[in-house]
């Protein structure tokens, strides 16, 4: 009965994604997990962006770059996380929050001085796609849910039948999003 997930310290009520604006919300899944010979284990995650959102670079200073967060990664083995191109990895002790004017958008659990896992967008994502080749090294063996945050880009459509500027074409805005991150199927039985 090992278990293996590092992500939280504390076990949190099931929490559905949040989007501050819209329903269809970005995710962030654990793909598979390797146990190491050294007695490290590797996770890798994949980042599915929603039917109308997409993640990229700082447009501008209103338009910052999109970012995905995983909160309280103990035991975060230095240089051992792994990025896809078109994306961009930091680590902090406080994790990076999606805000606006200086005002946290969404509340996550991040506990001072555990390392977070930042990817940040450097090239654009499209809407509907799932992104690949996230992953990072823990020397912790204990399972339990993680918690992620997401900056979006959302891009809406024209209103039908509206003429003026609603009508007129799309309008872009950020989205702050919140979620778990599930134990995954293949690891339910290690987390009893």
């Amino acid at each position: 009965m090992r278990r293996r997930f590092a992500l939280v310290l504390m076990v949190m009520a099931a929490v559905a994604p949040f989007s501050i604006g819209g329903v269809d919300a970005a995710q962030v899944s654990v793909t598979q997990v390797d146990t190491n010979a050294d007695g490290t284990t590797t996770y890798h995650f994949s980042i599915r962006v929603g039917d109308n959102e997409t993640m990229g670079p700082a447009a501008s200073a209103d338009l910052p770059a999109d970012f995905v967060t995983v909160y309280n990664f103990y035991g975060l083995v230095d240089g051992s996380v792994k990025t896809p191109e078109g994306w961009q990895f930091s680590s902090e002790p406080s994790g990076r929050t999606p805000a606006m004017g200086g005002y946290p958008l969404v509340l996550p659990i991040d506990v001072p001085g555990t390392p977070n896992l930042t990817w940040t967008a450097t090239a654009s994502v499209k809407p509907a796609t799932e992104v690949t080749g996230f992953s990072a090294t823990t020397r912790v063996s204990t399972m339990t849910d993680g918690m992620y945050s997401v900056f979006v880009t959302e891009r809406s459509g024209p209103i039908k039948g509206a003429s003026g500027a609603l009508g007129a074409g799309a309008t872009v805005s950020k989205q702050a999003q919140i979620g778990t991150i599930a134990t995954p199927s293949f690891l339910l039985d290690l987390k009893k």
